[in-house]
């Protein structure tokens, strides 16, 4: 039995199982989060309110990636090998951490509002953001009890938390636009809205948490314990803030001199947040999918490679798709006040950089799943470095170039995650996991370039590029693209 084949052994099901359920729940949150966003565009009618709206919720998400220190990633690990004592002890501490942490940041945004309200011109920011900080300390604490679930490979359960959570920060958003709290405050209504859902959360997963897996809440705080979980998670914590941070402040870069700009920003990275559910659903299983065999490197080095080869097998067409067709994704979504050439070049952008950032994030959770997790950090560095440095120079200049600097950042980054492989003596299969996948994306590719050749018949070659992609990627699956595998086909033939 080939372990790359359709022919699956029980790890192979194993991992498509737990994918299509993780992916099932990330594709209804991008379908919530992409659905509202329609929603409050469509409400508001105006992309500068809906700049504002989106300025809001951006500056919220970025601030929340420095919540949990890495405690959230250091429990999903004790519980992947270590569950007993995961719900002995490291479930209290990584909660105790998590909140304190929680704090300091709910007041750190507080003490900042007034500055940032200044530095965008928008006066409503001010209170909306202080509202929002409130809400901060509940978000931590959802996350440590999904993790639960995570390091326990219950993905079932952490895709519906996930849901949940998606559901009430949604309808927090709409009802905050449709029902303004002071007349003339959009964003105070919307923070206060939000933050009701995010309190609504947490208090039904640690309701679920405590059903489930029944931790001990009390007892001993060895500092010691909790100084070995913050060695290892921070390391992921700052590649994660690196990683995640860089699209938040793009979007206040670009504010600062466009709101307008904002909103197309927005709408593109709605869209090409469909093809990051591929890599963030792959991202979620790995960890915990790798780490289960953590001692056994060459079962490792199957895992990681099974993971990233599937990745790709998904990832790639959908990245092509979205690179072809971005004016008529956009406005069949958004409308057409948000279809335009910077738009559509948005659209590409961030699609290509979501492309490049699966390299290392995937990989950085590989290597994380063998209980090394420096490289994690030291990618993501590499990636955002160039945001930092470059945006804010050309975002006032030409937002476009601002944003064709995170995907070159990130193009640079996947070329490291790569030499950090090999710098921990762990290389992958690497036709396997990257080579065979791009073959059916490269032949449909040819199709939809001859397509936009050949008139009103272009819809045709779209139909035969799609379904020439799907059967070769059936064959490579059943044969592979080797002369082993042709020379398999003959013979059966």
């Amino acid at each position: 039995m080939r372990n790359f084949g359709l022919s699956l052994n029980e790890t192979q099901r194993f991992l498509f199982r737990s994918v299509s359920i993780i992916s099932l729940g990330l594709f209804v949150n991008q379908m919530l989060q992409t659905v509202g966003s329609i929603v409050l565009a469509r409400v508001l009618g105006d992309p500068g309110l809906f700049g504002e709206v989106n300025l809001l919720l951006q500056i919220f998400g970025m601030v929340g990636l420095f919540l949990n220190v890495g405690f959230n990633s250091s429990l999903v690990y004790t519980f992947s090998t270590d569950a007993g004592e995961a719900r002995q002890n490291r479930f209290r501490l990584a909660l105790l951490g998590s909140t304190f942490f929680g704090v300091v940041v709910s007041l750190l945004l507080a003490a900042s509002a007034p500055a940032l309200s200044r530095f965008y011109h928008l006066p409503a920011l001010r209170e909306a953001l202080i509202m929002s900080s409130i809400m901060l300390v509940f978000n931590s604490v959802a996350n440590i009890g999904v993790s639960c679930f995570s390091g326990n490979r219950q993905f079932g359960t952490q895709a519906m938390f996930m849901v949940i959570m998606t559901v009430f920060s949604t309808l927090g958003q709409i009802f905050g636009v449709l029902w303004p709290i002071r007349q003339g405050n959009l964003l105070l209504g919307v923070s206060l809205w939000t933050g009701a859902g995010s309190v609504a959360a947490a208090l039904i997963i640690m309701r679920k948490v405590q059903k489930v897996h029944r931790p001990a809440w009390s007892g001993p705080v060895p500092f010691g314990k909790l100084w070995k979980m913050m060695k290892y998670g921070v390391p992921l914590w700052a590649g994660n803030i690196a990683k995640a941070f860089q699209q938040p402040f793009l979007n206040m870069i670009i504010g600062s001199s466009s709101v307008v700009a904002v909103g197309y920003l927005a709408s593109a990275s709605r869209i090409t947040g469909f093809i990051g559910i591929v890599t963030w659903a792959f991202m979620i299983v790995t960890f915990p999918f790798v780490a289960e065999s953590n001692g056994n490197l060459p079962e490792c080095r199957r895992r990681g490679s099974l993971c990233v080869r599937y990745n790709n097998i998904l990832l790639y067409p959908l990245t092509l798709l979205i690179c072809f067709y971005p004016n008529q994704i956009n406005g069949f979504l958004f409308g057409d006040s948000f279809n335009s050439p910077e738009s559509a070049a948005y659209i590409r952008l961030l699609a290509l950089g979501t492309f490049f950032s699966s390299v290392g994030r995937l990989g950085g959770n590989i290597l994380a799943g063998i209980g090394r997790t420096k490289a994690n950090f030291w990618v993501m560095i590499i990636a955002g470095i160039f945001v930092i440095i470059l945006a804010p120079f050309l975002a006032a200049a030409n937002p476009v170039w601002a944003v064709s600097i995170y995907t070159g950042g990130w193009a640079v980054s996947a070329l490291a995650m790569i030499v950090f492989f090999f710098i921990e003596g762990f290389p992958l299969e690497w036709w396997k996991a990257y080579g065979e996948p791009l073959i059916p994306s490269l032949v449909m590719g040819i199709l939809l370039v001859a397509g936009r050749f050949a008139g009103s018949l272009a819809p045709l070659f779209i139909i035969l590029g799609v379904l020439c992609m799907l059967v070769l990627s059936v064959f490579i699956e059943t044969a592979g693209w080797s002369p082993r595998g042709i020379r398999k086909i003959r013979k059966t033939g």
